[in-house]
C-alpha cells in the first residue's frame, strides 16, 4: 500500500517553486534564458527511435498498474463499507435505546408536570377559598361592629328619650283625652300633615302671587316700552311739524318775493305796453296811416315799430351815402 502511494506521488508533476523576491525572480528569469540558449542540440540520428510495440507494452503496463490500484481501492472501500455498516448498526441500536429512554423521560416529565399543575391548581383553589373565607370573616366582623354601634346608639337613644316616654305616659294618664301614646303620635302626624297641606297651599298662593306680580311687571314694562315708543313717535312728528312749518315759512317768503317780482314785472310789462302803444301811435301819426292794430296786440305793434326802425336805418344809410358824394 505504501509502495503504491509512493509511486502515485512520483507520477505527480512537480511544480517549480515561485520566489517572492522580485530581484531574485528577474535573475532566475535571465539565467533560464541563458540556459535555453546554451542547450546542446543533438542530431536526429542520436535520439532513440519510438516503436509502436514499445508504446503498446508501456500502455499495457500502465493499465495493469492502474487496474491493480483500482482493485486495491475497491478492497479498501469494501472494508470501509463493512466498518461503516457496523457503525450504522451500532448507531441505530443506540438511537432506539435513546428514543425509548426519551419516550420514558418525556412520559415521566409529562406526568410530573400534570401532577405539578394539579398541585398548583389545588393550592390556588385553597388560597382563593382562604381569601374568600377571610373576606367573609371581615364582612361579618364589620357587620358585628356595625350592629354593636347600632345597639349602643339605640341604648343611648332609649336613655335619652326615656323622659319623653314618661312625659307622654303622664299626659295620657292625666288628660284622659288619649288612650295611649300611639294616639298622641297619630294626632301629631295628623297635625303635621295638615300643616304640610297648609304650607303647600300657602306656597301655591305665593307662587300665584309671584306669577301675577311677574305678569304685572312684564305688562308694566311692555306699556312703558309702548309709551316710550309713542313718545319717540310724538317727538319725531313734532320735529317733522317744526320742519314743515319752517319749510312753509320759507315757501311763504318765496311766494311773497315772487309776488313782488311779479308785480314789478307786471308794472314793467304795463309800462312797456304803454310805451309800445304810444310809439305805435306816433309812427302812425307821422306816416299818416290809420291805426289798425288794437291796443292789446303788442306783437303787431312791435312788428310795425321794427319795420319803421329798419326803414329809418335804410334812409339814414342812403342819406350818409349821398352826403359823402
Amino acid at each position: 500500500m505504501a509502495g503504491i502511494q509512493e509511486e502515485e506521488v512520483k507520477n505527480f508533476i512537480r511544480r517549480a517553486l515561485v520566489t517572492t523576491d522580485p530581484e531574485k525572480a528577474v535573475t532566475e528569469y535571465f539565467v533560464s534564458k541563458q540556459e535555453d540558449r546554451n542547450i546542446k542540440k543533438y542530431p536526429a540520428w542520436d535520439k532513440p527511435r519510438v516503436y509502436p510495440a514499445l508504446e503498446v507494452i508501456r500502455a499495457q503496463c500502465e493499465l495493469s498498474r492502474a487496474e491493480e490500484r483500482l482493485h486495491l481501492k475497491w478492497a479498501e472501500q469494501e472494508r470501509k463499507r463493512k466498518i461503516m455498516d457496523k457503525q450504522w448498526d451500532q448507531m441505530r441500536r443506540k438511537e432506539l435505546v435513546l428514543r425509548e429512554s426519551f419516550i420514558k423521560f418525556n412520559r415521566f416529565v409529562r406526568e410530573n408536570q400534570e401532577k405539578r399543575d394539579r398541585a398548583e391548581a389545588k393550592i390556588k383553589e385553597e388560597r382563593e377559598r382562604q381569601a374568600q373565607r377571610q373576606e367573609e370573616i371581615d364582612e361579618l366582623t364589620e357587620k358585628l361592629r356595625y350592629m354593636n354601634e347600632v345597639r349602643e346608639k339605640m341604648n343611648k337613644y332609649v336613655g335619652e328619650y326615656k323622659k319623653y316616654q314618661n312625659y307622654l305616659e303622664r299626659v295620657v294618664n292625666e288628660t284622659g283625652e288619649f288612650n295611649s301614646i300611639s294616639e298622641i303620635f297619630n294626632r301629631y302626624e295628623t297635625l303635621i300633615d295638615a300643616g304640610m297641606m297648609l304650607s303647600e297651599h300657602e306656597d301655591k298662593n305665593l307662587e300665584i302671587l309671584e306669577d301675577r306680580g311677574t305678569e304685572i311687571h312684564h305688562m308694566t314694562e311692555a306699556k312703558s316700552q309702548k309709551l316710550m315708543a309713542l313718545n319717540n313717535k310724538l317727538a319725531q312728528l313734532q320735529a317733522r311739524r317744526d320742519k314743515a312749518e319752517a319749510q312753509a315759512r320759507r315757501w311763504e317768503t318765496i311766494v311773497a318775493e315772487i309776488k313782488v317780482k311779479a308785480a314789478e314785472k307786471n308794472l314793467e310789462h304795463t309800462q312797456v305796453k304803454t310805451c309800445c302803444w304810444n310809439l305805435y301811435q306816433q309812427i302812425c301819426k307821422r306816416k299818416d296811416i290809420p291805426i289798425t292794430v288794437s291796443k292789446d296786440d303788442v306783437e303787431q305793434q312791435l312788428d310795425q315799430i321794427k319795420r319803421t326802425i329798419l326803414e329809418l336805418k335804410r334812409i339814414i344809410r342812403v342819406a350818409k351815402k349821398r352826403a359823402v358824394k
